[in-house]
């Protein structure tokens, strides 16, 4: 017999072999870079501060209030005041000092355009030394359920 009969042998068959090692970099690397830019990102928001303290620290004597209830106008100090006419009176009752603190106290029912309006108009006033007011939820109201 010739060898050009001959049947040629079997070739081994090559695993495919996939090297994780550069892809297992590349994630590594992404971890650290995401992991880094989000402490950038938390240091432009604010961080918590402890104000120091005064002994000889005062009350504003100059605040004006503002409140707001659904369905009722707004009131400037207890008396009542159109929307329109809300910048007007604050300044009143600032004695025309723009400087003056304006606590806003809204109703948590009150439609928030209405409670945008009212900033607006004491903006629109050149206050600027606007704060809105908050409290806790009485304890004979936290049994009732929330309507929501």
């Amino acid at each position: 017999m010739s060898e050009a009969f001959a049947l040629p042998r079997r070739r081994r068959r090559l695993r495919p072999y996939l090297d994780l090692t550069a892809t297992i970099d590349t994630v590594f690397n992404l971890l650290i870079f995401f992991a880094v830019t989000t402490t950038f990102v938390g240091a432009r928001t604010g961080l918590p501060m402890r104000l120091p303290s005064a002994r000889t620290a005062q009350p504003v004597p100059d605040r004006v209030v503002v409140s707001l209830m659904p369905g009722r106008p707004a009131q400037v100090n207890g008396q009542a005041v159109a929307a329109d006419r809300l910048g007007a009176a604050v300044t009143r009752a600032a004695g025309g000092k723009h400087d003056a603190q304006v606590v806003v106290m809204a109703d948590e029912r009150v439609p928030y355009s209405d409670l945008i309006a009212a900033l607006d108009e004491v903006r629109l006033a050149d206050f600027h030394r606007i704060a809105l007011a908050a409290s806790r939820r009485p304890a004979w109201t936290a049994a009732e359920p929330a309507a929501r």
